[in-house]
């Protein structure tokens, strides 16, 4: 019975539960424009339903089974219309979300449902129903449809991304050791904290400052609890304790000053940009490194984690690093878009959510970190962006005021909070003490 009850409660959380967000997300006010085309956005509907509908009924009948990736069918499925569209159930639910939108002239269907919906997809079907068909058949589909060549200069960006990967060294100044990534540590704190300056506004350059700080503690926090300390590994750090923290604190003050929500949403237009940067410094540090894989990047310089910790010098592995900076300078183009048209700022808050935790789903899939845990068959930061995916939603829902034009003349606190913030987090993250057995004083090997 219990089986019976969670394949009935799964399904329920796609038939009915999903559904009803995405038709809530509809009524979400975007200041983008909107065409209605009836004829265009039934038939986009039309063709979507019935591909869902075919996928629906391939996969139960040829691959005897239920269409649920918790539950997966027991043969793999890649005759009739998987032969033809890639992820049929998934395509045809995404052009049928789009499709109604069209056919509505909704704006909230269309910028806000559909995205959220093809990025839900993309996060299951490339970030957990790729492997898991590899592991269990040890092949996959090739629809016709599909796109089975690498983007123009992809070879020419991984051969880039390798050189930065084997090129840590550093400097000794007596006891302390100063690594060359901390150019990328410096920027991704500056750039944080003077675009949140920019975009809130001169007068929350204080607030800025301090929830900049409770990032790092958070951050240093996370990397102890959920990775710990070791011999060559004493002060790691956690995103989602950054993230955590942030959130706490943030949401606390605008729970008292309901007003002061643009210090949130400034927050949320920057972080993905300063992930891109930061994650220069992950690929220079070997953290976040990629598992083995086909194609990707070898990593053989021995102060890289990827060779120290995990044991992968000279192993082709995924480029997780790259990964995550392409997703996130999609991210932030997109949130940066929806500021400069005065989107509402819980859209931008929500949006951000959405679009890193789909981000991170996916780059975390394919992460070789030994010290990650394994929960319920996904790794843990695979949950955490889970929840940050539902959350985002929920905050999209929420009503709010627009996004204010960017305070340009807050350039010299954005300046000043900038160069503070590029020394503390050079310091954080790339300076350390690697002589010393002391609590947080080691970052590498």
């Amino acid at each position: 019975m219990s089986g019976l009850l969670a394949r009935v409660g799964y399904g329920a959380l796609f038939v009915v539960v999903v559904p009803a967000l995405l038709v809530a997300l509809g009524g979400v006010p975007v200041p983008f424009p909107t065409p209605r085309l009836p004829g265009v956005g039934w038939a986009l509907t039309v063709t979507g339903a019935a591909i869902m509908v075919f996928g629906l009924g391939t996969l139960m009948v040829r691959g005897r089974g239920l269409p649920m990736n918790a539950f997966p069918p027991e043969r793999l499925v890649t005759t009739g219309v998987f032969g033809l569209v890639p992820h049929p159930i998934y395509t045809g639910f995404c052009l049928a979300t789009g499709g109604l939108a069209l056919a509505l002239g909704s704006p909230g269907g269309l910028w806000v449902s559909t995205p959220t919906a093809v990025l839900g997809c993309l996060a299951l079907a490339v970030g957990h129903e790729r492997l898991s068909l590899l592991e269990r058949f040890g092949e996959l589909p090739r629809p016709v449809l599909a796109l089975r060549r690498n983007p123009p200069g992809w070879q020419a960006l991984l051969a880039a991304t390798e050189r930065l990967a084997n090129s840590w060294s550093s400097v000794r100044l007596g006891p302390v050791r100063i690594m060359n990534h901390v150019v990328w540590s410096g920027l991704a704190g500056g750039v944080g904290a003077a675009g949140a300056v920019l975009a809130a506004g001169a007068r929350y350059a204080a607030p800025v400052a301090l929830l900049m700080v409770a990032g790092a503690v958070g951050a240093m926090v996370m990397g102890q609890l959920l990775v710990g300390s070791s011999q060559r590994l004493s002060r790691p750090f956690g995103y989602f304790g950054s993230l955590a923290a942030i959130a706490v604190l943030g949401g606390a003050w605008v729970l008292a000053s309901p007003q002061d929500a643009v210090l949130l949403a400034a927050f949320a237009l920057v972080a993905p940009w300063t992930q891109a940067v930061g994650r220069l410094r992950c690929l220079v540090q070997g953290c976040c490194h990629g598992a083995p894989a086909a194609s990707g990047i070898v990593v053989t310089n021995p102060h890289s984690r990827a060779c120290a910790h995990a044991g992968l010098s000279g192993v082709t592995i995924h480029p997780t690093q790259l990964y995550s900076i392409l997703g996130n300078l999609v991210l932030g183009s997109v949130l940066l878009a929806a500021w400069l048209a005065h989107a509402p700022l819980t859209l931008v808050m929500g949006g951000y959510l959405v679009g890193a935790g789909t981000v991170r789903f996916i780059e975390e899939a394919y992460r070789g970190e030994p010290l990650t845990r394994i929960v319920a068959g996904l790794r843990i930061y695979q949950w955490f962006a889970v929840a940050m995916f539902v959350v985002g939603a929920l905050v999209m829902l929420v009503p709010s005021g627009p996004a204010p034009a960017p305070d340009l003349a807050a350039w010299p606190a954005a300046a000043a909070l900038g160069v503070l913030f590029f020394v503390v987090c050079g310091a954080a993250m790339s300076v350390d003490l690697p002589d010393s057995r002391a609590p947080l004083s080691r970052l590498s090997g």
